[in-house]
């Protein structure tokens, strides 16, 4: 069994979700199944269990940030256009319309990763295998576990914590929801665990899996969002310097391409890798693909893809409102170059234009997309007298330029990894905690390596801590374009009326059905019909 995270037991998944079951005179353990009394001897046993708690939210379909489920969620912000006529759900979702009864809530599978953490937690004593390597593998179930309850508490607030197996909670499955608080206070404790016990770096069979950096980072994440400033930016200060080597890459693309990935700016990335399997995509089987299918959803018309979206109107807007010093090789933020197709030459760029997926233009993709875009677009900024035409291109697979190089029919095309913590993002929620912190010039050195990334003017001075602030507000909206951040990022600076009017200004769809509420995800009715002793989130009731 190899250590990445890319390989694991269907037995050991089904040994995990099962999790512990309260044993009775008619038990009999059968010698031939993976059951807790016959699994838990070996490192192999641990390491097979450590690997499939990393599966539910990287489920290629349903998972967390599969195609179908969590991404439409997470992306339902106002940078990101959905349109109709997909899967009701999706709309649903980005238009505010949802409802608990509202298809793929990602709830019941984040609980699936948590109970997997919880049965190996419990049972990782009974492994005969080095103290130093078991300290690591508690570290790693414990990052994972607190990844799922960062999820579960920024997503649906009040929820029930379940800190051992099912099988073992006297509740059972009725088990009530504890505050928001105590759940976040749970997350913390649980990357501290991770903090304590994991590696600073890990040995090349090992790469890709959870580090001390990423407990670190994810534990100042966790502060920023309890709005524990000071926790906040002494964790996250760490990171910048030794015996961490993190930096941002000279080609802010390199964050998007299969052949750079685990480079300095990864913190830490989900793993795939579609050769694994070739039956139902985002199952737990023998054949199964556990492969990277947003390019499949994400990318143009007539390249493989099914072209669910478009870049917001606003991001655009915000992409253009500063334009590089003069004498840059481009005219425009270095990053949106990746983060949108469109034709260089309509807005007197210093570049050529480009051609993609065998050599298309970007008339030619502007074109395929007419179908969809006539059931409604956004209207774009209009530059140098041309309104503007823009198409996805951060995660599809650009860098191929191979025709269908989206389509997830071809395995090939499902390689690539999701790297969910940059070390951007680490300098911006720095920059956010020194802000809050009153400690500006640490702020504006971390925005600086933003921004000379981006090839936007260093020099640039800010009149004080609000300007700051918004400093670092557009430049996560510029930097994490279409990453899931947008939502989290407003919703835990700006009170409700202040958010509806961000998304009423900038034509977010379904901005006139938004509502304090939909600062969460409601709890899903399969959960209140089957746990009679949990209520529905306030905001909801």
């Amino acid at each position: 069994m190899k250590t990445s995270i890319k390989n694991w037991s269907v037995a050991t998944a089904l040994l995990l979700a099962l999790g512990s079951c309260k044993p009775s005179f008619l038990d009999r353990v059968n010698p031939n199944l993976p059951v807790e009394e016959t699994y838990w001897k070996t490192e192999s046993d641990a390491q097979a269990a450590i690997a499939t708690i990393y599966s539910p939210i990287r489920g290629q379909m349903y998972g967390y940030y599969g195609g179908y489920t969590g991404w439409h969620t997470m992306n339902r912000a106002d940078d990101i256009w959905f349109f109709s006529g997909e899967e009701q759900f999706s709309w649903e979702y980005a238009n505010f319309t949802n409802t608990a009864g509202t298809a793929e809530s990602e709830f019941g599978r984040l609980y699936t990763g948590v109970n997997r953490a919880n049965v190996f937690l419990k049972n990782i004593s009974r492994v005969t295998m080095d103290e130093e390597r078991r300290k690591q593998l508690i570290g790693e179930a414990s990052f994972m576990r607190g990844i799922y309850y960062f999820l579960l508490a920024s997503n649906f607030g009040d929820v029930p914590l379940r800190l051992v197996p099912a099988g073992d909670d006297p509740d059972g499955s009725n088990k009530p929801a504890s505050p928001e608080a105590a759940v976040w206070k749970q997350v913390a404790e649980d990357f501290k665990t991770a903090k304590n016990n994991l590696p600073v770096t890990r040995p090349a069979a090992e790469a890709g899996r959870a580090t001390r950096g990423a407990a670190i980072a994810f534990l100042g994440k966790t502060y920023v969002y309890m709005k524990s400033y000071t926790e906040a930016e002494t964790e996250l200060k760490a990171l910048l310097s030794a015996p961490y080597t993190y930096d941002l890459t000279d080609d802010f693309e390199d964050n998007f391409k299969e052949t750079t990935e685990l480079n300095k700016e990864s913190v830490f990335e989900l793993q795939y890798d579609g050769k694994y399997g070739s039956g139902s995509w985002g199952a737990e089987c023998a054949t199964c693909t556990q492969g990277f299918v947003i390019p499949n959803f994400a990318g143009p018309a007539e390249t493989g893809a099914w072209f669910k979206w478009m870049p917001g109107a606003s991001v655009v807007k915000d992409f253009i409102a500063e334009e590089r010093p003069a004498g840059s090789d481009t005219r425009f933020d270095k990053r949106m170059y990746t983060s949108f197709f469109w034709k260089y030459s309509d807005y007197n760029d210093k570049i050529a234009d480009g051609a993609w997926f065998g050599n298309q233009s970007f008339d030619k993709m502007w074109d395929n997309a007419s179908g969809k875009r006539q059931r409604g677009e956004p209207v774009y900024p209009v530059i140098d007298g041309k309104t503007g035409r823009f198409l996805i291109k951060k995660f599809t697979n650009f860098y191929k330029n191979v025709a269908g190089a989206n389509s997830m029919y071809d395995q090939a095309n499902q390689n690539n990894n999701f790297r969910m913590f940059r070390f951007a993002e680490v300098l911006l929620l720095h920059a956010e905690a020194c802000i809050k912190n009153g400690n500006l010039p640490d702020a504006i050195a971390d925005l600086k390596r933003i921004r000379k990334r981006a090839g936007l003017n260093e020099n640039k001075t800010w009149n004080g801590a609000d300007a700051l602030m918004n400093e670092v507000i557009k430049q996560n909206e510029l930097e994490f374009f279409f990453e899931g951040h947008r939502f989290f990022d407003l919703k835990r600076t700006y009170p409700y009326a202040q958010m509806k009017q961000i998304f009423t200004d900038n034509k977010k769809q379904g901005a006139e059905y938004f509502q304090a509420k939909h600062y969460y995800l409601p709890i899903p009715e399969s959960e209140l019909n089957t746990n009679t002793a949990i209520q529905q989130h306030p905001l909801w009731r």
